[in-house]
């Protein structure tokens, strides 16, 4: 079995994912093996990036699937809608995958489920240094002030957030604490979308709309775009990044509000304080870090998994020098428009929706950017028709 795998193996037949956002759902993408997650993760992938997920086969939290000579279950991690962590019941005892997860309550999810357990992989990716972050009620309350006060400055908020997760706690945050009308990126309101299906209320615009439009116009909105939007284009946007994970791709001179879909070290601790593991195996992010804490406060054995699992070499093929050029031409019929930057991951998905391979998607934009044709940003991770001298 893989768990939330980056890279294809074919002779290990089945995959558990464990939510969608893309850096975990890949494996939806790999054609040969069996794909498992809940059916909330595989209508979330399916919406952000316009594939189909096939070979697929629903995982329903606290049941218990049979693979060969071990039992699967998925308990909810909290992290986000359908987001699980995976249970792997043995003779020899059982052990529990969690990759993100958060162990606090949220508007829209409770705090993640504690399964006790023998041996416990989980993923150290705390999105702070500091064994704390702020409390959740102050971060939505200074959010919510700071929008206000730019909305009575005539300017118009906008939030730069994560597409799936984080957006729709916003997209409620706004609904509950303010009575301004929300204006989301049509990427974001594809996930709401699900979400609205699986019975969470959301009042939101998409901003591809025309009231969209005439509510930015008006400036009595809050807009949530994705994180490397770009707004340079919008004169009375005032932008602020939602993330506690800060950089320096963020304005220095803008706000950055810490608040969190993931646990941070601290909460991270208390998990493994209630799950009563005897090995914990911590991988990613802090993962040394939380090993050694693991170790020191608990008196369990506490171990950093630094080294990736061995897999077969790749077989690097040449790329068909005809099916690129096809690429290039499906690349120029999206981005036409001047002095508008198409997001790579949009451009991505059109091609690969149209069976070309990612690698095959990634030369023909580098060719296009070579002959002068499109211009890159990094700020936005986009491309743009380039300006012509």
């Amino acid at each position: 079995m893989l768990f939330d795998p980056i890279e294809s193996d074919p002779a290990i037949p089945h995959i558990f994912i464990t939510h969608a956002h893309f850096d975990h759902s890949k494996g939806f993408q790999f054609p040969t093996q069996k794909k498992y997650s809940t059916k909330e993760t595989k209508e979330l992938y399916e919406a952000d990036s316009g594939h189909l997920a096939g070979n697929w086969e629903p995982i329903r939290l606290g049941r218990r699937m049979k693979l060969g000579e071990v039992e699967v279950e998925a308990h909810d991690a909290g992290h986000m809608l359908g987001s699980v962590q995976y249970e792997i019941i043995s003779p020899e005892g059982n052990l529990v995958y969690a990759s993100h997860l958060n162990f606090s309550d949220t508007l829209l999810f409770s705090a993640a489920e504690v399964a006790p357990c023998e041996t416990l992989i989980i993923e150290a990716a705390f999105p702070s240094r500091a064994l704390k972050l702020p409390p959740r009620e102050q971060v939505i309350a200074e959010m919510v002030k700071w929008t206000l006060e730019c909305v009575r400055e005539k300017r118009v908020p906008a939030l730069a957030v994560q597409t799936m997760g984080n957006a729709q706690e916003l997209t409620k945050i706004f609904n509950v604490w303010t009575e301004l009308q929300v204006v989301v990126h049509p990427q974001i309101a594809r996930a709401n979308r699900i979400y609205e299906s699986d019975g969470i209320a959301l009042r939101y615009v998409d901003a591809s709309t025309p009231i969209a439009e005439e509510l930015v116009g008006q400036g009595k909105c809050v807009v949530l775009i994705p994180k490397r939007f770009d707004v340079t284009r919008f004169g009375d946007f005032r932008v602020a990044h939602v993330t506690a994970w800060p950089n320096l791709a963020h304005d220095p001179a803008g706000r950055v509000f810490p608040l969190s879909d993931q646990a941070d070290l601290d909460s991270l601790l208390k998990f493994v304080q209630e799950s009563r593991p005897k090995i914990v195996l911590a991988f990613r992010g802090g993962s040394k870090v939380l090993a050694e804490l693991v170790t020191k406060k608990f008196g369990v054995v506490g171990r950093e998994l630094s080294s990736p699992i061995s897999s077969p070499k790749r077989i690097v093929t040449r790329l068909d020098p005809e099916r690129i050029g096809k690429c290039e031409d499906i690349l120029r019929n999206a981005v036409q428009i001047h002095d508008f930057t198409y997001e790579k991951r949009d451009l991505l998905a059109i091609c690969l929706k149209e069976g070309f391979k990612l690698q095959e998607v990634e030369q023909a934009l580098g060719e296009l950017t070579q002959k002068g044709e499109f211009q890159y940003s990094a700020a936005t991770d986009g491309y743009s028709l380039a300006k012509s001298e």
